[in-house]
């Protein structure tokens, strides 16, 4: 009987709690990848019931009915609370914690906890590389890490990019950084430049080799940007290093994704300039020929109002953009891999313009034995530039095309082109940009192969073989018929260049725990690599017709060429590692470093660099604060190098080729010297790391100073001695400057909003020169100065339009006004150099929509926009100008900002403040709005994930700036030279939808 009472109570008491109870059920799974999730905990708030996913991320709970809010928690997870109102399945995606002193961190030759590193590392993860469709690595990085500035010097597809890490460093040597992917320090020149002729290239602009690098392979980049970060680099890295770190695969994980998007791009309408029409444009000409000195009148034909052409919408088109990718990634516990296969295609907004690029990679991983492990990098690319004439080149659709008279039509009555009778050497610009063939096709071998052997539990040693290879054939044709220039001639070019670097790469790494408070971290190895550049190159004259653009059809050989160049380098490398009691952390690196490109009495360069943090956060008197967490004090000091300058410029070189009565000889050109020695840079850093409100608040900062000296500068000597320049180790440039990386989880739960935000004060100054001043750019605008940034601009200072005789007036030394006669009147009027950059970005996350917002910004920076020189010269006796003309001086007392035209005189377009523009600007760079499909659905459809999104990238940009694009650095090439716009391809808005599928 009492066993039947005590039955009957169990069954009321389980009656009575489970009609207080809810049942709810769901699945959890990562952001990352959309696989399930076990050991998750779930709580029911404020209450003790509980419990953890299985190993397919299920989970199954009882919630009393008092329960309104579920807690989900992970580790390296955010933890997400939800609530539950009346749903009763639950579809879980946890994101990774956006604490990220606690990630881990590529380093040179290692990795290493965020925490225990000293030095000064920002990190891009494949989360923010994989939302936004992307050509290159490089457009990665931009806006997305502190002290790193990236320049698009162009809207051209494909074209170069310039990266500054803490400024500009140099004159004649390289300021970009090096790259070095997966261990393989590349090739990586971002303005390869076939030639600045009309054999080949598109001028200044060149090819970004980066590009061939898919995006979508990328697992992680670092930007190294103290010298105790980059000395382990030392001979190149004193611009900084970029790790890139490809994909890999996972043992009992087989994955293959999908990813397509295709779309269109264009040039903003809004950032179009305004040219005069055709009434406007008579006006103006009949005006311009008045003031010409020899007299005369215009040619009948370019005063033809019936015509009216848009020239700006002829040469622009909506171009077309597409990529599709397929990648597998898996293996077993012994075997992993990774491959993918992409192909991207862009069409270029300026006809005739495009990219396309196919890809190919393997990554394998092989554990042989509990001591021996191999692994494998394969990447293969083609790529294809179709060029146009751009920047700094002399037909240009930017330069000279789009003044071209509008009453001239793009072809006459009868069907053929049309040109400018006033001015015949003008060419069509639609017929220059449809005839031409302008080719760079880029074939890319990337590979390497490495093996891991512990010889003791402690001790490894590590070998890795590296080779590079990139062939770039070059082909240009210029028709015989339909352009101006070589018209009934034509001219045909081709050019094949190789470049080869391989490298070996030997160290040993031992890692110890010597007991609860001391741990070490030590290598020591050396590398060897060389390089060897290569090209030949043939052009023909004299093409019977159009029809056949092999140079073989031309009947006269006009030119050939060919070049060889070799450099090496040898290094040793250590670091050493420390930590006390985990609070305490050391890094010492010294490399020495051996290059061909030096004389032999200073060959060798020695780099050494020291780090210390203090973990104080971990001290008891902050330990279990709520408020500050994970406080840790850095600093560090070092040196790093910088090798970047041509070959042979340590010897004494002669330029062969030469004829001296009918006979071939030599010409002395650059005398060397074997005390040329390395650019050094020495770099103090101060940062801290810390975060704020249990990890809702997470902060990078640092402050530093970036002397470098010695600068190697190519200079003048007498023409007495035979030769006319060398190179020589004299001058010094200073960066100093504050950066901060800040990354914040604003609200959790049901509604997500992340930030992400950096932001970078730079100041660079000349410090020291060896013979006064150095000028550069167009008409020597920019100069290097002591005390002064480099590249300033200099020139005259524009005062204003004379009323009475409506030429423009410029300020003198002696405080009179006049012409820009004299040179001792010009003065310092501009810095190219930004005192502020950075970029910001928002992801918001509501149930299976995802959306982000991207802008980057540039805040106190002077252009020098040359382009405008074309419209508003008042020079050219038949080119179209600017609307503003319409409001330019007339008569004796006209009061405007606008000069009449002055042919025959170039004294108001001289270069001076008229040409100078703040170029701040604040660009939302990627707007994205993605959408994923539930489990319950992709369940059903057999898959693991399928996101479909939709992008807007370089979709506003603000900004006071009167050309296509504030973000310009037409004059790439020039160390000097900076911040122009000289007929830049404008940067175009791309629209694109896409879909991502896992199976």
């Amino acid at each position: 009987m009492k066993k039947i009472i005590l039955l009957f109570n169990c069954i009321l008491w389980i009656h009575f709690w489970s009609f207080g109870q809810n049942e709810i059920s769901g699945r959890v799974v990562s952001s990352e990848d959309k696989q399930p999730l076990p050991g998750v905990s779930i709580m029911v708030k404020e209450t003790g019931n509980g419990v953890v996913t299985d190993t397919n991320g299920t989970f199954r709970l009882n919630v009393p009915n008092a329960g309104r809010t579920l807690v989900f928690s992970f580790i390296g997870m955010a933890t997400q609370e939800v609530s539950i109102g009346n749903q009763t399945v639950f579809e879980i995606t946890m994101r990774e914690e956006q604490g990220r002193l606690d990630e881990v961190v590529v380093i040179g030759y290692g990795t290493m906890d965020r925490k225990r590193l000293a030095s000064a590392v920002s990190s891009i993860s494949s989360d923010e590389i994989e939302k936004d469709p992307l050509p290159s690595l490089t457009q990665a990085i931009q806006g997305k890490a502190g002290g790193v500035q990236v320049t698009q010097n162009s809207g051209t597809p494909g074209g170069g990019i310039s990266i500054r890490v803490r400024g500009t460093t140099s004159i004649n040597a390289s300021s970009e950084p090096l790259y070095v992917i997966d261990g393989v320090p590349v090739n990586s020149s971002t303005n390869f430049i076939g030639g600045q002729d009309f054999n080949f290239g598109g001028a200044d602009q060149g090819i970004n080799i980066l590009a061939s690098i898919n995006p979508s392979d990328i697992a992680s980049i670092e930007i190294l940007k103290d010298a105790a970060a980059t000395a382990i680099y030392g001979a190149r890295a004193s611009n900084g290093v970029v790790l890139v770190t490809t994909k890999r695969g996972r043992a009992n994980e087989s994955r293959v994704s999908i990813n397509a998007y295709a779309g269109f791009s264009e040039v903003p309408r809004e950032r179009w300039l305004n040219f005069m029409n055709s009434e406007e444009y008579v006006d103006y000409i009949q005006d311009l020929w008045s003031f010409r000195p020899q007299g005369g009148s215009p040619h009948p034909a370019i005063l033809d109002t019936s015509v009216d052409t848009d020239w700006q919408r002829e040469t622009f088109q909506t171009a077309a953009i597409q990529n599709y990718e397929v990648s597998a990634t898996g293996g077993s516990d012994k075997t992993q891999y990774y491959t993918s296969f992409g192909y991207y295609n862009q069409e270029g907004t300026i006809k005739n313009s495009g990219f396309h690029r196919y890809s190919f990679r393997l990554n394998l991983d092989h554990q042989h034995s509990d001591r021996l492990q191999f692994n494998a990098n394969v990447n293969l690319t083609s790529a294809l530039n179709r060029r146009i004439q751009e920047e700094n080149s002399r037909s240009a659709p930017i330069r000279n095309g789009l003044v071209t008279p509008p009453t001239i039509p793009v072809r006459d009555a009868s069907g053929n082109w049309a040109f400018d009778p006033q001015v015949t050497s003008r060419e069509n610009p639609v017929a220059w940009l449809t005839l031409p063939t302008n080719t760079a096709e880029n074939l890319r071998i990337l590979t390497n192969v490495g093996a891991t052997y512990r010889i003791t539990d402690d001790l490894s040693f590590k070998t890795n073989f590296g080779v590079d290879l990139s062939t770039i054939e070059e082909n240009f044709f210029l028709p015989p018929n339909g352009v101006i220039f070589n018209q009934g001639i034509g001219l045909g070019g081709s050019r094949i260049s190789k470049d080869q670097l391989f490298l070996n790469e030997n160290f040993l790494q031992y890692q110890k725990q010597i007991n609860e408070t001391n741990r070490v971290d030590a290598i020591l190895g050396m590398s060897l690599q060389e390089s060897r550049f290569s090209f030949t190159d043939a052009r023909r004259t004299n093409f019977p017709f159009n029809e056949i653009p092999i140079i073989s059809a031309g009947g006269i050989i006009s030119g050939a060429n060919a070049g060889v160049q070799e450099w090496s380098i040898v290094s040793y490398f250590s670091r050493v590692n420390y930590s006390l009691h985990d609070k305490y952390l050391l890094t010492a690196n010294y490399r020495v470093d051996g290059s061909s490109r030096f004389g032999a009495l200073n060959r060798y360069g020695h780099f050494p660099s020291v780090a210390f943090a203090w973990r104080l956060g971990d001290e008891d008197f902050l330990r279990g604060n709520n408020v500050v967490e994970n406080l840790k004090l850095r600093t560090s000091w070092g040196l790093s190098g910088n090798q970047e300058i041509p070959n042979y410029v340590n010897q004494i070189l002669y330029s062969g080729g030469q004829v001296y009565n009918q006979q071939p000889g030599f010409l002395p050109n650059v005398y060397g010297s074997g005390e040329l020695g390395w650019e050094t840079t020495e770099q103090y850093n101060f940062g801290v790391d810390f975060s704020l409100f249990n990890n809702r608040i997470n902060v990078l900062a640092d402050y530093y100073v970036k002397n470098t000296r010695d600068l190697l500068i190519r200079v003048q000597i007498p023409r007495t001695s035979g030769y006319q320049n060398t190179f020589t180790n004299l001058g010094e440039i200073q960066n100093r400057g504050f950066e901060f990386e800040l990354k914040s989880r604003n609200l959790t739960g049901e509604f997500v909003w992340n930030t992400s935000l950096n932001m970078t004060f730079n100041r660079n100054e000349v410090m020291a020169l060896p013979e006064g001043d150095l000028l550069g750019g167009i008409g020597n605008f920019n100069i290097a100065r002591e005390g002064l940034p480099l590249g300033s601009f200099f020139g005259w200072v524009m005062h204003g339009v004379n009323p009475e005789s409506g030429l423009i007036d410029f300020e003198r030394n002696d405080g009179t006004l006049g012409p820009p006669t004299r040179q001792e009147d010009r003065q310092i009027i501009g810095n190219p150099n930004p005192r502020l950059f950075g970029g910001i970005t928002n992801n918001f996350f509501y149930k299976n929509f995802d959306f982000s917002v991207m802008g980057q910004f540039v805040g106190g920076v002077e252009l020098y926009n040359y382009t405008a020189f074309y419209r508003f010269s008042g020079f050219n006796l038949s080119g179209n100008g600017d609307q503003a003309w319409t409001r330019r001086w007339r008569q004796p007392g006209d009061i405007t900002d606008v000069p009449r035209p002055s042919p025959g005189s170039l004294d108001n377009a001289a270069v001076s403040t008229r040409w100078v523009e703040d170029g701040s600007f604040f660009r939302i760079r990627n707007i994205t709005l993605g959408y994923t499909l539930p489990n319950t659905l992709t369940d059903r459809l057999k898959i693991s994930n399928m996101r479909i999104y939709t992008t807007v990238q370089n979709a506003f940009v603000f900004t006071s700036y009167t050309g296509y694009d504030p973000e310009v650095n037409a004059m790439s090439s020039d160390g000097i030279a900076y911040g122009t716009d000289h007929s830049n391809y404008p940067q175009p808005r791309i629209f694109t939808g896409g879909i991502n599928i896992t199976f």
